[in-house]
């Protein structure tokens, strides 16, 4: 399974997050996995993104998102709060949209 993984990660790099002029949209499970980690710049976040992503979710319900492989601290936004989103960190967010984004 993990062999699996690595070989997404490394054939379809530019597939996995839907991409629109704004911002990119993560609804399937493996974008949302995958999420920001893509990247390794926040200039390369900024420059395919727009320096904002959006996973989109069909239940309102609330999860838990983590840090721990990022190389750049975010802002997550939820229905409630927003926040500075820090590598390592696990935060418990809720909604049916969660969006990271850059300044």
């Amino acid at each position: 399974m993990l062999i699996k993984f690595i070989l997404i990660l490394i054939l379809l790099p530019n597939v996995l997050i839907a991409n629109t002029n704004d911002y990119c949209i993560a609804k399937t499970n493996i974008e949302k996995v995958i999420g920001l980690t893509k990247f390794n710049t926040k200039e390369e976040f900024i420059k395919k993104c727009n320096g904002k992503m959006i996973f989109i979710y069909e239940n309102n319900n609330c999860r838990f998102f983590t840090m721990k492989n990022m190389k750049f601290n975010i802002y997550i936004k939820d229905e409630k709060n927003t926040s500075l989103f820090k590598i390592n960190e696990r935060k418990k967010v809720c909604g049916k949209k969660i969006i990271e984004y850059v300044k």
